[in-house]
């Protein structure tokens, strides 16, 4: 029943990049003098069930080995959903229990602070941590987690009432959820935007899942909107913050989305790992309220280049004055500000769009909630209760994930039929992204 193997397409595409980093990492190891001593992808499998597969083992001069753990990450994490430190204590606990004396311990990641100029420069690319004591620290608690899960799998049936995941806030549930905790109602206290764990866990210990036996005392002012929804069936409305967000919105309006492009391994001169690089942006100008025909302008890099040609078109198309509208504003004003350092002869238009920026989402923040948004307030659960008319299914580029995938596949295209049919569905994509915002702020200018 457990959807093993089922991955996101963004987790496809930090899989790919690992083994692309790992690549140079054999490759830098491969020019050192003590080369032979390497090895690559070692397994480690324990009589009692445990098996690491370690991506790179040095056996050292005294007879000891260090393990190296390949990331795609520009730092060490050891965060919630992405501990490596525990990643790098499993297989040292695996190594040692097959009888390897571990010395060092090493956590190979990318540095973020590097710029490609000409070829890769492995040396400079890449980070050696050692994290040894990191390890060594974590050692008893990964040890303890290993015996439960080799009890748990060890027994012939086991309680499917219930999991752990109960005291978790939803972004962090596992993908079997729904099968330990089918009499989880919907929409439940999951539903409550920024719920913390203690809270979580004081509902759980009451048996309280249903937002009817939620009580507004309990939840923060934001929590208190989505219950009322819930608690009343219909969508909460701020007359107030909504004419507030509205008296700011100075027409002509540029409705403004990009989509960007990071990898692990910088794919151009002038770029830094894991650092977006615009490559697309669509625009929809509302020149005055009454405007029924709207003005769209779109732009695709048809090359891997920094973003200069892009900065110029929207130069051309975006004026002097007008609010500009982004849904969740911080992700463009962060490509602005990026873009603005390497080109500071951009840096005034830019800065510009930044201070005319509003934030759309902010509406659906706190002016107006529906529990039919789940909680959250994406653009992707947001369009489909109020504009459902609008939406990604069949399109054959449906996400920013796809998009940036699809703009791989594009820039190594020769021209062709085929290489014209996938640059119209980016197209298409990015200029429904705006549409979208049209459509909501036009729905909440008639609330």
């Amino acid at each position: 029943m457990y959807p093993h193997g089922e991955f996101s397409d963004y987790a496809k595409k930090l899989a790919a990049e690992g083994y692309e980093v790992e690549a140079y990492v054999k490759a830098l190891l491969g020019k050192q003098d003590d080369s032979e001593r390497f090895s690559f992808q070692t397994v480690f499998e324990t009589e009692r069930g445990l098996y690491a597969k370690a991506d790179v083992v040095r056996v050292n001069e005294d007879g000891t080995i260090n393990l190296y753990e390949i990331k795609s990450s520009t730092s060490v994490k050891a965060d919630f959903k992405h501990n490596q430190i525990k990643d790098a204590c499993f297989q040292t606990l695996a190594a040692e229990e097959c009888g390897r004396a571990v010395s060092k311990v090493f956590i190979v990641h990318l540095n973020g602070d590097y710029v490609r100029q000409g070829e890769i420069d492995e040396s400079d690319m890449l980070v050696f941590a050692d994290v040894t004591q990191r390890v060594r620290e974590v050692q008893g608690e990964t040890g303890a987690q290993i015996a439960e899960a080799l009890s748990l799998l060890g027994q012939p049936e086991i309680d499917a009432s219930s999991c752990t995941c109960l005291t978790l806030t939803r972004s962090n549930h596992c993908d079997s959820f729904d099968i330990f905790n089918p009499a989880v109602p919907s929409p439940s206290i999951y539903d409550l935007p920024r719920i913390s764990r203690s809270k979580l866990e004081k509902f759980v210990e009451d048996g309280r899942f249903c937002l009817d036996e939620i009580s507004f005392e309990e939840v923060t002012a934001k929590q208190a909107l989505v219950l009322q929804s819930a608690q009343f069936k219909e969508a909460i409305v701020n007359q107030d913050a909504l004419a507030a967000w509205f008296s700011k919105a100075e027409y002509p309006l540029y409705f403004l989305d990009y989509e960007t492009y990071a990898s692990a391994v910088p794919i151009l001169d002038g770029a830094r790992p894991q650092a977006p690089i615009p490559f697309q942006y669509s625009l929809h100008i509302k020149r005055t309220p009454d405007d029924l025909e709207l003005v769209h302008a779109e732009y695709l890099a048809d090359q891997a280049a920094l973003p200069l040609q892009m900065i110029e078109h929207m130069e051309r198309r975006i004026g002097a004055t007008g609010s500009v509208i982004s849904w969740h504003s911080s992700f463009e004003n962060t490509q602005n500000k990026t873009m603005s350092k390497q080109f500071p002869s951009k840096a005034g238009f830019l800065q510009s769009l930044i201070d005319r920026t509003l934030d759309l989402e902010d509406i659906f923040s706190t002016a107006y909630v529906d529990i039919a948004f789940g909680g959250s307030t994406s653009i992707k659960k947001v369009l489909p209760v109020l504009a459902d008319d609008l939406d990604y299914k069949d399109m054959e580029v449906a996400s920013g994930t796809d998009a940036m995938e699809a703009w791989k596949r594009l820039i190594g295209m020769e021209p062709g039929e085929a290489r014209e049919e996938l640059r119209a569905s980016m197209l298409e994509y990015c200029k429904l992204d705006t549409y979208a915002m049209v459509r909501l702020f036009e729905e909440m200018e008639r609330v």
